[in-house]
């Protein structure tokens, strides 16, 4: 059982947790625009190369990274402006997905510029020094992205319901139609959840880099994963990625251990399309309500 909990459950847990921040994004998104933006990997990514640029022409790490925000901000508005707005108002899913995929190789080609397509070491994030903790080797790096879903999730929750903005961003969602009409800008509620979605992808970021050497490559990597997560939970629901994204790790790593890592992609598409036979819309999902 202790190697178990060792091998499989705690940095099945703690993937899974940056799976669950992508999907948690992801839903963000969609509850609201009904669009995933297949850039969101590169975003991910973008923000500690950012720091890493910053800090190369001799700023402070405290300014880099607040600029480093500030750029994967406008770099998510300008998104969805160029990649999103256009597609969605013209009905088309297609575009979209085609759009944000095409942004998404346009970011992976410019973030591979700094390190020269090379993997680059981010030393201003979590400590990855390995220590015992109730009988099991692990670190900061390693343990803190499950504290950061939860803390990330809770936020969005409690905003989503507490909040007049968040219930403009769910009626929005709904009827876009019916909160236009009492004066909620569809244009504004695509901006303020593309920030959202912005700040969760540096959170995202930096606990990756913490972890791992930074490669544009990785991008992808944690589209695909995120996806799977928010497509099983509920492509709407918050709680539904948190609990897909840590479903997802825990099974991707026993799969990395006992079938072997070529296996991952494979056990996660199987674990997708099972859920897919009982809950077609996903774990939290609804079936879609259709107005005649």
């Amino acid at each position: 059982m202790q190697q178990f909990i060792q091998y499989i459950v705690i940095p099945g847990l703690s993937q899974g947790a940056l799976f669950g921040l992508i999907a948690v994004a992801f839903a963000v998104l969609h509850q609201t625009t009904a669009v995933i933006n297949f850039a969101h990997g590169q975003l991910v990514v973008l923000a500690p190369i950012a720091v890493l640029v910053f800090v190369g022409v001799g700023m402070p790490v405290w300014l880099a990274v607040i600029l480093s925000l500030i750029v994967l901000i406008l770099v998510s508005l300008l998104a969805e402006w160029a990649t999103v707005r256009p597609f969605v108002q013209s009905g088309s899913a297609v575009s979209w997905i085609l759009s944000t995929f095409g942004a998404s190789v346009v970011l992976a080609e410019v973030l591979a510029i700094p390190g020269g397509g090379d993997a680059m070491h981010f030393p201003y994030g979590i400590s990855a020094e390995p220590f015992t903790l109730l009988g099991f080797r692990t670190s900061w790096a390693e343990i803190a992205p499950i504290p950061a879903l939860l803390i990330v999730a809770t936020i969005l929750l409690l905003m989503y319901r507490k909040t007049r903005m968040g219930q403009e961003l769910r009626a929005v969602g709904e009827d876009v139609l019916g909160a236009e009409a009492i004066g909620i800008s569809r244009a504004r509620a695509s901006q303020i959840v593309v920030v959202i979605a912005g700040l969760v992808a540096a959170i995202t970021g930096y606990l990756v880099a913490s972890a791992q050497v930074l490669m544009p490559s990785l991008g992808m990597f944690y589209l695909f994963s995120g996806f799977v997560a928010v497509a099983m939970g509920g492509m709407n629901s918050v709680a539904g990625a948190v609990i897909g994204g840590l479903v997802v790790g825990l099974v991707s790593q026993a799969a990395a251990i006992y079938i072997g890592p070529l296996f991952t992609n494979t056990a996660m598409f199987v674990l997708l399309i099972a859920v897919y036979v009982f809950r077609p819309f996903g774990i939290f999902g609804s079936r879609p309500v259709r107005e005649v």
